[in-house]
């Protein structure tokens, strides 16, 4: 195992020769004998010794187990299949198969990624505590690697030339071969800790070790003399849709993060630091990684703590029910039906990380649900025919309650203004995103402690806590407009009790915390497109401090045309205007005028081209589209010019014309695009129309009327539409300029590295 320690002079090697995974297989006790002399016999295993080790969470005592000591890392998988099979994939339980050589590591010897630590002659000491809440990041010092590729395809592919480079500010062009050498003597010159890069595992990466591979050129990124590790791409099906996961290049003895990774983009290097901590899991591991992989790692490492072995592939089928308790427990939180239209003056409440703290609260977890322990005595779910164990703290409780304990203090902190505010709003925002997860992964398939009877019983409390909100708020006068999972908007009648005292009375009865967000001055509540019914998650509202809240609209997606998106802002604009509910009716007119407009600039070829550019996510391969849709055809006209597109992946395109049967007159792909192009005005101008209905189909303004009205522009002018709507055509001339410039070049980022190593020191302290 190599590990690098970095302190203020610099990054140092430490090599750990005596790295022996092991795996554990459990059987019925008398058959343990004869499945060690079987297993004794194979190439790939060094050792078996009998040890008792507990393989659930429920287990009070150890039972026998054999532990496989294979004669190299790489034989743990193999040797797993053979004895997998050699069970009839039943008899044989495996346990420590598939955990990170990293995460063992770790856990074995107390340590955990950016901490400080000491190690002298063998031996890790931790010198911060693991779950310290205001701990130091550690300077290191970051470099972005920038490629410069000649696309005469519009998008650039692994056997375009390579036209330069640029690490930070240095700027390094000529030949391919003097490039590459160029980028390694940077790196190494700089010698960064950090080499970031834009859509590295996805292109840059991978090109640069093309192109090093065919022109010779010993390119070194990482700091050991090694290879690029890679891990290949794939597509996979998840929750619905079809998700592609591009390759990853790991470095050796630097980070490579790709800014667009997910822990990176959302909260940036603090809270990546803050995730790799908690979970164990390298920053260069974590960064490829969900939130949820990490809360799934912090799981094992408490089971680790706790002396449990971990499951390798768990085969817990969901618990057989009768259809009345399947149709009781098979359910989701609870949500009020919203009455569609403006309303004036409503307050939101909305409890504060509300699943995560019923799973602590209530200590749900998959060993506790149920358990043998408290037949009689556990503390029974609303509606099911569960109980939770009153005796012992679930894995699920004591992995949450530091999490939500930590979000608190770093959610009040980041509030403070002062030199740590960004940091603290990092962490806080990755904890955000790992508190979310946690409740998905008791009912996701996959999870190693989850089980779809402890997903039931958290959705059993949630229902219940958001009607006792609701028979509480009404007791002090109060009406429930609307109410989704852990949120509600209520009314106040003429004898209302103040909000806070509704807030307290929530918080202390129910015993979970639970906030104000705000008071509004007009809130919006949308219907259903196809039923006409109130959506539960459709909604756009102005607070009394003047800032918005949206959900559902086209502003929210990231598939919108930008000049859609410009418009919607442009009318909600003209709509803040608007205190109360009647003055926001007032308004509406003045909104389509801002609508209409826009479709006149459509119809006048006054928007750059780049601003209609529509994103589409692929959900198949080309071969399998039956029908020529204009993602079809996009993807015709990038295969037309050597590109492949993963189901998974999206495409970006402009509709040329809706209704031809030509992939190259139907559609032009973005990245193709001229600049001269015209696109359809009149489907544009439906989805503008789509848009305008999103925000005023309760005031009657339907797709098919907006159209109507925009059939007939002529009464529409400069003069005629509200002041805040007159520089929509600079800001589509702005962004269609922003735009245009960045196609121009492929932007990527550079690395660098450091000298020759030294022999490592016996002793040292610094950040893992």
């Amino acid at each position: 195992m190599v590990l690098w320690l970095w302190n203020e002079r610099g990054a140092h090697r430490i090599e750990d020769p005596r790295v022996v995974p092991t795996f554990f297989l459990h059987a019925h006790p008398s058959d343990l004998p004869s499945i060690r002399r079987r297993i004794e016999i194979l190439d790939g295993v060094q050792e078996v010794r009998d040890v008792s080790k507990r393989i659930a969470l429920e287990d009070d005592e150890p039972r026998p187990v054999l532990e496989i000591v294979p004669r190299h890392y790489r034989d743990i998988r193999g040797l797993a299949h053979i004895l997998d099979s050699n069970g009839g994939y039943v008899d044989h339980r495996l346990f420590n198969v598939d955990l990170r050589f990293s995460q063992r590591y770790a856990i074995e010897h107390d340590i955990f990624p950016m901490g400080l630590m000491h190690y002298a002659n063998g031996v890790w000491r931790a010198e911060e505590e693991h779950f310290a809440l205001d701990y130091p990041l550690p300077a290191l010092r970051k470099s972005l690697l920038d490629l410069h590729v000649d696309n005469p395809a519009g998008i650039p592919r692994m056997q375009d030339r390579l036209l330069g480079a640029r690490v930070d500010e240095v700027e390094i062009d000529g030949d391919p071969e003097t490039i590459l050498k160029e980028i390694d003597a940077v790196v190494r010159s700089k010698d960064p800790d950090v080499l970031m890069t834009d859509g590295g595992d996805a292109f840059l990466m991978p090109y640069l070790a093309a192109k090093a591979s065919e022109l010779g050129v010993n390119l070194q990124l990482g700091r050991d003399p090694d290879r690029f590790a890679g891990v290949k791409a794939k597509s996979y099906f998840t929750y619905g849709k079809i998700v592609y996961k591009p390759g990853q290049y790991i470095l050796r003895g630097r980070l490579h993060l790709d800014r667009g990774h997910f822990a990176f983009r959302e909260s940036d290097f603090a809270g990546l630091a803050e995730l790799s901590r908690l979970s164990t899991l390298t920053p260069q591991e974590q960064a490829r990684l969900t939130p949820g992989t990490a809360f799934s790692a912090m799981q094992v490492n408490q089971a680790y703590h706790d002396g449990c072995l971990v499951v390798w592939k768990k085969n817990r089928p969901e618990d057989f029910k009768d259809a009345e308790n399947l149709l009781r427990g098979d359910r989701g939180g609870f949500t009020f039906e919203p009455e569609v239209g403006v309303h004036e003056g409503l307050y939101e409440l909305d409890f504060s990380s509300l699943y995560p703290s019923i799973m602590v609260k209530y200590n749900i977890s998959a060993e506790t649900l149920d358990c043998s322990c408290c037949t009689t005595d556990g503390l029974s779910v609303p509606e099911l025919r569960y109980h939770l164990c009153t005796r012992r703290v679930g894995i699920v409780g004591r992995v949450l309650k530091p999490l939500i304990e930590r979000r608190r203090y770093y959610k009040k902190m980041k509030k403070e203004p002062g030199p740590l505010q960004d940091i603290y709003t990092g962490r806080d925002t990755i904890l955000k995103w790992t508190l979310v997860t946690s409740f998905g992964y008791q009912g996701y398939k996959n999870a190693r402690f989850g089980r779809i009877e402890c997903h039931e019983a958290i959705n059993a409390y949630a229902r219940n806590i958001l009607v006792r909100t609701m028979e509480i708020a009404e007791s002090h006068g109060y009406e429930v407009v609307h109410g989704i999972v852990d949120s509600v908007w209520l009314r106040p009648t003429a004898n209302a009790d103040p909000i806070e005292k509704v807030r307290e009375h929530i918080a202390g009865s129910i015993g979970l915390p639970i906030e104000l967000e705000g008071r509004y001055k007009w809130i919006v509540f949308l219907p259903c497109k196809t039923t006409g019914v109130g959506a539960l998650n459709r909604y756009y509202g102005l607070f009394q401090d003047d800032e918005f809240k949206l959900r559902g609209i086209e502003l929210r997606k990231h598939d919108t045309p930008e000049f859609i998106n410009i418009c919607q802002e442009a009318m909600l604009g003209e709509l803040s205007l608007a205190s109360n509910a009647a003055e926001f009716l007032e308004r509406i007119p003045k909104a389509v005028d801002i609508l209409r407009w826009t479709a006149k600039c459509v119809l006048d070829r006054t928007i750059p081209v780049h601003q209609f550019i529509l994103t589409k996510s692929v959900s198949r391969a080309l071969p399998e589209y039956v029908v020529l849709t204009a993602t079809a055809a996009a993807l015709k006209q990038m295969e037309k010019r050597g590109f492949t597109v993963e189901p998974g992946e999206s495409v970006r395109y402009v509709l040329l014309d809706a209704r031809a049967r030509n992939s190259e007159r139907k559609v032009r792909v973005a990245e193709f695009l001229q600049g001269d192009e015209e696109p359809d005005a009149w489907e544009y101008i439906r989805l503008l129309c789509r848009s305008g209905q999103t925000l005023l189909a309760p005031f009657g303004y339907t797709e098919e009327k907006l159209a109507r009205m925009c059939e007939d522009l002529s009464d529409i002018s400069i003069a005629s539409i509200p002041e805040q709507a007159v520089t929509i055509q600079e800001d589509y001339k702005s962004i269609g300029e922003s735009r245009s410039r960045a196609r121009g070049g492929v932007g990527y980022k550079k690395p660098w590295r450091m000298e020759t190593e030294e022999d490592a020191p016996d002793e040292i302290s610094g950040d893992l």
